[in-house]
Formats: C-alpha cells, structure tokens, sequence
C-alpha cells in the first residue's frame, strides 16, 4: 500500500496539478460556462423553462387530460392579456390590429407591420408573445402525441418501445428539452475535460521510468517486478480522485441552473427531444452518466498506461495517445455519453460498448503485465 501511495503521490506533483487545473480553467471558461451562466439561454428557451416550471407546479410529474384543460384555460388568458396590450397601443389599432390572431397573422413584407412586428417581439420583448407560440405548440403536441411519438419509430423494435411508452402514459411528463439538451451538453464537455486531465495526469507514470531506464534497476528484485502491477492500482485510484474531484466541482456549479425541481420527471417525454429505451427520471439519468464516466475514465486510465508503458519519449507517447484522443472524443463520447439510452441506437449497444471496452483495456493491460513480468533486461 506503501508502494500504490507514493506512486499516487509522484502522479499528483505540484507542477502536474497547476496544470492540470489550468487545463480544467481553460476548459470550463471556453465550453462549460456559457451554459451553466447563460441558463436558459435567451429566449425562446426561457419562456419555455418559466412555463414547465409552472406546469411542475401545477400538474406534478405528469399532465392528465383534466390538468390539460387547465392548460388551455392559461392559454386563453395568456391570449386575453395579449389582446389587451394590443389594444393599448393606438398604433397598433391605426395599423388594424386589434386582437392577438390579427398580429401573428400580420403580414410582415409590409415595412411598417414588420417595425410594429419587431418592436413588440424583439425590442419591448414582451413576454407574454414569446410564450403563446410556445403554449399554442405544445397543446398541438400534447393532442396529437400518440402520432407523434409514433412518426419517430424506424424499425419494430422502436415501435414496440414506444407503444410501451404510450401505454403507460409516461409520455406525457413534465419534462422538456431545454433543461436535457443543456445538461447533455454540458456533460459531453465536463467527460472531455476529465479524460483530457486523466491522460495528462496519467501518461507519465511508466514513461519517466522508461525514460531515466529505472526500471531495469526495479526489475532485479521480485519486489521490483511488482512495480507495474502496483502503478496500475495507483494509475486507477488517481483516476478515482480526478473524476470525482472534477464531477464534485461541475454538480456544484451545475446546482445553479435550478433544475432540481425536473429530477423526478420521467426523461419520455413528448416535449423532450429523445424516446429512451428505460423509464429513466432526470435524476436516474444523471447518475447513468456519472457511472459512464466513471468506467470510461478507468478505460482511458488503462489505455494512457498501456501506452505510458510501450514508449521510450514523449514525442512517441504523444503520437500513439492523440489518435485515441480523438477517436474518444469524437465517437465514443458521442455514443456513449450524449443522450443515452436513445431508441435511435439498438437496446444493448450502450452495455455491450462498455463491457467491450473494459475488455479490451483489461485484457491489453494484462497482457503487458505478463510481458513486462517476464521481461529480460541482460542484452
């Protein structure tokens, strides 16, 4: 234990954690966050936010038909008021606009229907405009859900999930996309972070042996030998603290965005923008992503020291490790971080990537270990 704690002590040196965290700064300032500072980010998406909020008020987890026409009900008063700020202003009634369907239906080629347009929508902002589309929308949604829902299905097996979906009634969650899309957006850009800081951290710890040829003099005793396997402990549990340390940090600033309220709404949701293979809340959603991470950072973890072991420099570290860098980010993150559990993808893809991927990492450290146990160091 001696061993593991000194090597965990070698990997989190003053100089690699000041730059890890310089890493982690400028991460958060050029990806993270814009979404965590701008939430809901402008308008529509706050209209939206504001109006499922209320809804979550109102109607709870889900939105029966009788709480439908309570909807409805906010709707048409959403309309009056509507109607009554137009008819305030005289040169709206100059320009023969009396009511809320006269003005969405004005038509905007004339120039000064379309000054009257924007000074309503875009420089007096009012907010009551920017939510009747939005209001108007999701009761075409909620009404016309079963073929909507359905209109997403490409294969049998989608079909089958959905009218599953359907059946239960789960479908009509309060639940909507500008809180998920932001939260899988912002956990695409903390996984990049944390496994860009694992492969930093982590890539080091045999290719400075390698490098000063310590390892010949470690491999003269038995004790030595074990080395490797002992770094490989050491490698995982500073992957342990790296991760948990950046995903501790992330929930922190992502308390701020106030969704705690859609954590126990079910992610199937008609006016969220995936079908789920699982009847997942928000909250069980979050905690499949974290225990992603997890595995993943521990796959990279293997793979950075299988590579750390192979190279004598870090010019040939670092040709071998940007490749797989790249393929991380730019596919695995892709399908096995964003928008999980998603119909778009077969129902098993997600576990059998991941049983995939632990194996290859388990099985190409192992084998390295062997090698590296039986190695010869006389010429």
């Amino acid at each position: 234990m001696t061993i593991i704690l000194n090597e965990v002590k070698k990997i989190f040196n003053i100089k690699s954690v000041l730059l890890l965290m310089a890493i982690t700064g400028v991460m958060y300032f050029l990806f993270i966050e814009f979404h965590i500072t701008n939430f809901p980010n402008g308008r529509p998406a706050l209209d939206i936010y504001n109006m499922f909020v209320e809804m979550k008020d109102k109607y709870g987890e889900f939105m029966d038909e009788e709480e439908f026409e309570d909807f409805k009900v906010r709707y048409n008063e959403a309309k009056e008021e509507a109607d009554k700020y137009i008819q305030s202003r005289e040169d709206l009634k100059k320009a023969g606009i009396t009511n809320y369907d006269e003005f969405v239906n004005m038509d905007i080629s004339n120039k000064e229907l379309d000054e009257l347009y924007d000074d309503v929508i875009f420089k007096k902002r009012i907010d009551v405009f920017w939510e009747l589309p939005w209001r108007e929308e999701y009761i075409r949604v909620y009404e016309n859900r079963d073929e909507i829902v359905m209109s997403s299905a490409s294969n049998e097996n989608q079909e089958v999930r959905i009218k599953e979906i359907l059946e239960k009634d789960i479908g009509t969650s309060v639940f909507n996309d500008v809180v998920f899309s932001n939260y899988n957006v912002l956990i695409k850009y903390v996984s990049i972070t944390i496994l860009i800081g694992i492969m930093f951290m982590i890539t080091p710890i045999y290719l400075k042996d390698n490098k000063n040829k310590i390892n010949y003099l470690q491999y003269t005793s038995k004790i030595g030998r074990n080395i490797f396997k002992k770094k490989i402990a050491a490698g995982i549990l500073s992957a342990f603290i790296i991760i948990s340390l950046q995903l501790i940090g992330f929930f922190v600033l992502y308390s701020s965005n106030n969704v705690s309220m859609f954590f126990n709404s079910n992610i199937n949701s008609v006016f969220n923008s995936i079908i789920s293979w699982y009847d997942f809340t928000f909250i069980q959603y979050i905690i499949l992503t974290v225990v992603a991470i997890y595995v993943l950072g521990f796959v990279v973890t293997l793979i950075s020291m299988l590579v750390s072991s192979i190279g004598q420099n870090y010019i040939t570290v670092t040709g071998i490790q940007l490749p797989i860098a790249l393929f991380t980010f730019k596919v695995l993150l892709r399908y096995l971080i964003n928008y999980m559990t998603s119909i778009s993808y077969p129902k098993y893809f997600l576990p059998v990537s991941y049983l995939v991927l632990i194996f290859i990492a388990i099985v190409s450290m192992t084998i390295r270990w062997k090698r590296e146990r039986l190695l010869d160091i006389v010429d």
